[in-house]
């Protein structure tokens, strides 16, 4: 139950309004018992001289024996000083009270205003770009943290996350830069060659120019595809798929490649019928980028697979490889941004650094998920996805 509460900011407002009245009245009561009997001393000579005026003797009767009840004269004037008496004590108790509840209530609102005046503060510098600003977290269990706990803690992780863009922002940039300037750099110097006079414009020097210019063009496309992906802008036409059939004619595109470079290339599909639905030119495009992957880090004689099995209500696609693996701290960045396990091949093989990044977001496009495993350098490495079965039935 206390804890129900203390996670209540309503209910921690509704108690600290209770309490600030509980304590002003309990204030006013100690104050009034404290001055009531000298406040009632201060008007006994009033009512002393109302009693002989009346005549009223030691016993309470008045001369004619009639009952000093029955005066309603008296009454009145003795309801009068009670009246004052009473006035008196609440106006003298007043002041204390009231001090005593500015006092809490200006603690409390302190309290209560602090976190907001933080948040107004820290928000600001935010928005105006500073990301590494953050709120103050006080040392307590999550089990007894209230609404506004849990907005500093939503803002915190806001800015967390904003700090994470913006430097993913700075690296992209960056990286983009460094991917641009290498190709532009081959083309630039081949021009100033043909200018100078030093280079010859003949047929492989073009060919130079057109690789690097092709492989300007890939990445932009490569880049621009991402964009539509990160923006989910991307349109996918789905399709039901047999991926029996499927995977037979990726293995057929694929066979002149694994031949040419001496890598066996296997296919190990599932003995019951299995279906997906699926962009099917995506799916593809999925496949093509693994296995170049897969040929590209498996040395000649190595083996690459393809396992398909069922997975309650989805479809398991692995690719394995027998190739150079993956050491455990690259694990997590395969599918970063430009991140390349073998900078030097990777640049000499043409790839963009970021065709397993639209890999990724192809896979969680089509509401599947994609992870790698490897047992180390040397190990191989296996990148599997899923894909939600279609009820054909």
């Amino acid at each position: 139950m206390i804890k129900y509460f203390r996670q209540r900011l309503f209910w921690k407002f509704f108690f600290s309004y209770l309490a600030l009245a509980l304590l002003t009245m309990i204030v006013m009561g100690v104050v009034i018992r404290i001055l009531l009997p000298g406040l009632f001393d201060s008007h006994i000579n009033r009512m002393m001289i109302i009693f002989s005026q009346r005549g009223i003797a030691d016993d309470g009767f008045m001369m004619g024996d009639m009952p000093m009840m029955d005066d309603l004269s008296l009454v009145q004037d003795l309801f009068v000083i009670f009246n004052q008496i009473v006035l008196d004590a609440f106006l003298y108790a007043f002041l204390p009270a009231s001090f005593v509840a500015l006092v809490v209530s200006i603690l409390m609102s302190r309290k209560f205003v602090q976190p907001l005046q933080e948040m107004e503060v820290v928000t600001d510098r935010i928005a105006e770009g500073q990301f590494d600003q953050r709120l103050p977290i006080k040392e307590s269990s999550t089990e007894y943290q209230d609404e506004l706990e849990h907005l500093c803690i939503r803002i915190n992780k806001m800015a967390s996350r904003l700090e994470q863009v913006e430097d993913m922002r700075k690296k992209l940039i960056g990286d983009i830069a460094h991917e641009l300037r290498t190709p532009l750099t081959v083309i630039k110097g081949a021009m100033e060659g043909f200018v100078d006079g030093v280079l010859t414009p003949d047929s492989a020097t073009f060919e130079r120019i057109y690789r690097q210019a092709d492989r300007l063009e890939r990445l932009v496309d490569d880049l621009q595809e991402l964009n539509y992906l990160e923006m989910g802008t991307l349109e996918l036409d789905y399709k039901v798929i047999n991926i029996e059939k499927f995977m037979g004619d990726i293995k057929q595109t694929m066979r002149i490649k694994f031949n040419t470079k001496g890598v066996d290339f296997t296919l190990d599909l599932p003995n019951e019928k299995l279906v997906v639905k699926a962009d099917e030119d995506r799916l593809e495009q999925i496949m093509l980028n693994l296995l170049d992957n897969a040929l590209r880090y498996t040395p000649t004689g190595g083996e690459v697979q393809i396992i398909v099995k069922k997975e309650g209500q989805r479809a398991k696609i692995s690719v394995k490889d027998s190739g150079v693996g993956i050491t455990e701290e690259h694990l997590t960045h395969v599918f970063d941004r430009f991140y390349r396990l073998d900078e030097a091949r990777a640049r000499q093989d043409g790839g963009s650094g970021i065709g397993l990044t639209i890999v990724k977001k192809l896979v969680e496009a089509h509401k599947g998920q994609i992870w790698v495993e490897s047992g180390g350098s040397g190990e191989g490495a296996c990148f599997s996805f899923t894909l939600p079965v279609y009820d054909y039935s």
